[in-house]
């Protein structure tokens, strides 16, 4: 492809109005090639960041941000699917997988437990957070969840399938008279 300078000097050339045997109009065309190359260049750039398939910078900073907090930890290819992931939620999004494709859109890794009967859903969250990326995932969940729901983020050791299967009640908890700190740390 050619430069702004080949196609300005080519297109001026034909019309026999300037003298390009002088340095003096080769060097003005020189230099508004040289702008306009790069003004072509970063419209070029912000054509690419205006859609989720081609960003790579401040084009994916500002989709997370609509949305969240900005997700620079994760490659770019994992930032560009969590986002389509989420810009895909709609009001039909509520089955269980649409809900499980909605929590992918989080980068989150968990356990997804349903109570139907009781109308509950806990979201068990695996690996270690900080307590500020606690509190936006619980905001995150909580903003696409239907209110219908109960939904219920669980960041700690103890995972709901093994209460479940140990059938610990309240008054088998409260006989073994542990402290808040003892319950965190059963597994």
């Amino acid at each position: 492809m050619k430069g702004s300078y080949e196609r300005m000097s080519g297109v001026l050339g034909k019309l026999f109005l300037y003298n390009f045997s002088g340095t003096e109009v080769m060097c003005e065309i020189k230099a508004y090639a040289s702008v306009i190359d790069e003004m072509n260049n970063t419209l070029n750039k912000m054509i690419l960041e205006c859609f989720t398939d081609t960003a790579s910078s401040y084009g994916l900073e500002q989709k997370e941000l609509m949305i969240g907090a900005v997700r620079d930890d994760l490659s770019v290819e994992k930032r560009r699917s969590m986002l389509k992931l989420r810009e895909s939620i709609d009001a039909s999004s509520f089955t269980p997988d649409k809900i499980r494709k909605s929590l992918d859109s989080f980068g989150l890794e968990y356990v997804l437990h349903e109570y139907p009967s009781l109308y509950i859903v806990v979201v068990d969250a695996v690996g270690e957070y900080s307590d500020a990326q606690k509190s936006w995932i619980r905001n995150q969940v909580k903003k696409i969840m239907p209110a219908h729901l109960e939904v219920q983020v669980v960041f700690n050791g103890i995972r709901w399938a093994t209460i479940d299967l140990e059938n610990r009640t309240f008054k088998t908890m409260d006989d073994y008279d542990l402290t808040w700190e003892e319950i965190d740390d059963l597994e």
